[in-house]
């Protein structure tokens, strides 16, 4: 979005009101996280959900290095995410390639195109509800006017979290977060899943997460379904669907003689 008030100072209600001009509530978090890239020039935005545990899903994240940063993210269990929720401050990566915090984060970042990131805790009053995920294609700290606007874009995001929770008063933040979670695209049970789904295939987290994601897309279900049946035993990725284990040969049959035609 532009600002056209004087001094070119970006304040939350022209963020509201840009985000909610654009269609229903159903696109609200999208329509936030893309006009945030836009205005920051970030290379991507992600908006998550949060709760005292600390985070719980992705709400919205633009196409790209937003959808991968927090895939990333979320399929490892660390990254400035995970760190400004449990801290309840913002954090700051300038440089991921060579950020020690999160050693696997910051490399599968980096590999992505994503050189630093930025996270900033959503809170309403003590309670957290999300966070706010901004992540930059080049090295290097946000720029003095980039890092106001994205408080200003913080305090929106933690405008439109209220509102999709119907959330009328500061006091009924916290009893809304299951609403909240319900809204995410992905919750702890994927995380877990993409680790089974890693060691059935013999990859890395971050790919493990494709899989999954592909699987759900093929077979039309939810992402939060199939990672269910995963872990609950009822799916297994190194079985196809209809058929026996990769890799294997059908067994003989121990009755048959070797030496017997079919």
């Amino acid at each position: 979005m532009t600002d056209d008030r004087p001094g070119g100072r970006l304040v939350v209600a022209d963020v509201l009101a840009s985000v909610v001009s654009q269609g229903d509530r159903s696109i609200w978090a999208d329509a936030l996280v893309v006009d945030c890239q836009r205005h920051l020039g970030a290379a991507g935005v992600g908006l998550a959900v949060a709760d005292d545990s600390g985070p719980v899903g992705v709400l919205a994240a633009s196409r790209g290095a937003g959808q991968v940063g927090e895939d990333l993210q979320f399929a490892l269990g660390e990254g400035p995410c995970r760190l400004a929720a449990r801290d309840r401050r913002t954090v700051h990566a300038p440089d991921l390639a060579r950020d020690d915090r999160w050693v696997q984060f910051g490399r599968s970042a980096a590999e992505a195109g994503i050189a630093a990131a930025t996270s900033v805790p959503l809170q309403v009053g003590a309670v957290l509800v999300g966070v706010l995920d901004v992540y930059c294609g080049t090295p290097g700290p946000l720029a003095v006017e980039s890092a106001r606007d994205l408080v200003v874009y913080g305090q929106a995001a933690t405008a439109v979290l209220l509102l999709l929770a119907d959330v009328d008063e500061v006091g009924g933040a916290g009893g809304n977060a299951d609403v909240l979670a319900d809204l995410a695209d992905i919750r702890p049970v994927v995380h877990q899943a993409a680790g089974m789904v890693a060691v059935q295939l013999g990859m890395d987290l971050g790919e493990a997460l494709l899989e999954l994601r592909a699987r759900a897309f093929g077979a039309g279900r939810s992402l939060r379904d199939l990672a269910t049946d995963v872990v609950a035993r009822r799916t297994r990725f190194d079985v196809p669907p209809h058929g026996r284990p990769t890799g294997d040969t059908p067994s003989a049959d121990p009755e048959r003689n070797p030496d017997e035609h079919p």
